[in-house]
């Protein structure tokens, strides 16, 4: 078993490695390109419905912002979103500074410990982070964190892998006389009963589609992992392969069923009741 100080260490030695291997890269933390693709596609889709329904210029920060990819492209599509950016391992710290990014700061940090304001931000963006904290009391903890800094009524874009999702590609797996996948060594995947359970005393959960039609389920991957972790493994009798010809092929397919881990739901946090007369 895990303890705090032992997953900081399997989590930084990580990130390190990422970050001298792929540098600024979109391949960093994430070498399927669709799923990179498709994620980035989805949080610039909901914070565009977010920021075209404000009444001022949002305050965005990514909490886990890596190498800084998605708040560069976020600051190109949103000129008038004050963004910032919040990461754990130094050297991806100073890989996110160097973009010099107009309007964006970026600062070392723990989800866990957030150093930010109380209510001092409109929108939160995770991106396959709170995963990365690898104890069921210390994602409670982060999940706590990201409702502090969240004005009354703002909104985490929480991407993040679900073990259900896991659960269900593997039965799939094994009907083709596949192994099952297993998370990262470097991750712990949300329990979702846990999270919704944890989550619920601070926000209103919702799939983004349920709340406009315009944006995307939380399966928005689903089909991609079908696809890429179980029909081509089970066609070629290879491993999984990233970035094929297949699977490119079918990645524009709507989404359908419950097959990936990765999933995408819109938090909002609750205003408190206007006191009464």
């Amino acid at each position: 078993m895990t303890t705090p100080h032992s997953y900081t260490q399997i989590v930084l030695d990580h990130y390190r490695a990422q970050a001298a291997t792929h540098g600024t890269a979109a391949s960093s933390t994430m070498h399927d390109e669709v799923t990179r693709t498709k994620e980035v596609g989805v949080i610039v889709q909901v914070v565009d419905y977010l920021t075209a329904r404000g009444a001022k210029p949002c305050e965005l920060v990514e909490i886990g912002c890596g190498n800084g990819l998605l708040l560069d492209l976020l600051r190109d599509q949103f000129p008038a979103l004050a963004l910032a950016g919040v990461e754990y391992t130094p050297e991806m710290v100073s890989l996110a500074q160097q973009r010099d990014i107009p309007q964006c700061r970026i600062r070392q940090g723990d989800v866990r410990s957030l150093d930010l304001c109380d209510a001092s931000c409109d929108i939160v963006v995770t991106e396959r982070c709170v995963i990365n904290v690898m104890d069921r009391a210390d994602q409670a903890k982060a999940f706590r964190e990201i409702a502090r800094v969240l004005r009354p009524g703002g909104h985490w874009v929480c991407v993040e892998a679900f073990i259900d999702g896991l659960k269900v590609l593997n039965e799939a797996r094994a009907e083709l006389g596949l192994e099952p996948n297993n998370a990262p060594h470097h991750n712990l995947w949300l329990d979702k009963h846990v999270f919704i359970r944890e989550c619920e005393p601070f926000f209103d959960i919702a799939e983004p589609v349920s709340v406009d039609r315009a944006l995307a389920p939380s399966n928005f991957l689903s089909t991609h992992y079908f696809v890429s972790r179980v029909v081509y493994p089970a066609i070629t009798k290879r491993e999984v392969l990233y970035n094929t010809h297949f699977v490119r092929f079918f990645a524009d397919m709507p989404p359908s069923g419950d097959y990936s881990p990765i999933q995408v739901y819109l938090l909002r946090k609750h205003v408190a009741p206007s006191p009464t007369t």
